[in-house]
């Protein structure tokens, strides 16, 4: 949040068919205020209309203004390295992810840019991915902006970091909730074992008992207090953000608050 302070950030949730974007300031005295709130609809192929709202809605007058993505799982995918060398040799993991990504996909690693969870001593690791002209889309727009790119970041990484102090003292499921699609990420503490992506289901409760412990963080806004469950992981209000109210703005906010 260091970066925040005396600047503009806006923060963008790339979503299914929708820009969900904030716009974030932090004063000198570390109050955090979410000053504006907006989403820009797409269809399908057609981002380019919506990505020009948004550089019109971002403020020229700030005299500091940074951009951060949230990538949701309609456009990054993940899957995991058993073993990562990331201590040893970022060049050997590098070239370890490449391999894994087209022996998994089929697919040139060219065509993809990607990112990296924590590493941990002889453990897991893990990667997201997307299409390598997304970060060059988003590079583009930011200088179109006048703003600084501050960072591309996967949805679920975003999760895990705002939310590891809780995650890296529990085994179970992490289950992420994004519009119609859930990610399951079965972990033990700090490893990442597996991650699945599927259609959203609204009836699950979690895992057996002997599967660990659930959480679930989502972007769905509540009707009652009564919809919570203590296994839901929840940001904090602050000023211009209820959660039961602005759900919708939860993983554009994740990290921010």
């Amino acid at each position: 949040m260091a970066a925040l302070i005396g600047n503009t950030q806006i923060r963008v949730h790339l979503a299914a068919g929708a820009l969900v974007a904030c716009e974030v300031e932090r004063s000198r005295w570390h109050r955090t205020v979410v000053t504006r709130k907006e989403r820009f609809a797409f269809e399908p192929g057609e981002r380019a209309g919506a990505m020009a709202e948004l550089a019109k809605w971002i403020p020229h007058s700030a005299s500091r203004r940074s951009i951060v993505w949230v990538i949701g799982p309609a456009h990054a995918q993940y899957f995991v390295l058993p073993w990562s060398p990331a201590l040893i040799d970022l060049g050997l993991r590098d070239a370890y992810a490449r391999a894994s990504f087209e022996q998994f996909y089929e697919r040139d690693a060219g065509s993809a840019a990607f990112s990296f969870g924590p590493a941990t001593q002889g453990g897991s690791q893990l990667v997201s991915w997307v299409p390598a002209a997304l970060p060059l889309e988003l590079a583009d727009h930011a200088r179109q902006a006048g703003c600084e790119l501050l960072g591309i970041k996967p949805a679920i990484l975003t999760v895990w970091e705002r939310f590891r102090d809780v995650l890296e003292t529990e085994t179970g499921i992490l289950c992420v909730v994004d519009g119609d699609r859930q990610t399951l990420v079965r972990h033990d503490r700090q490893r990442i074992e597996d991650v699945v992506i599927k259609p959203c289901d609204r009836t699950q409760s979690g895992p057996a008992r002997r599967e660990g412990v659930f959480r679930r963080f989502s972007n769905e806004s509540l009707r009652k207090p009564a919809d919570t469950s203590p296994a839901d992981l929840s940001l904090p209000a602050q000023n211009g953000f209820v959660a039961a109210r602005d759900g919708a703005y939860a993983f554009a906010l994740c990290g921010a608050l």
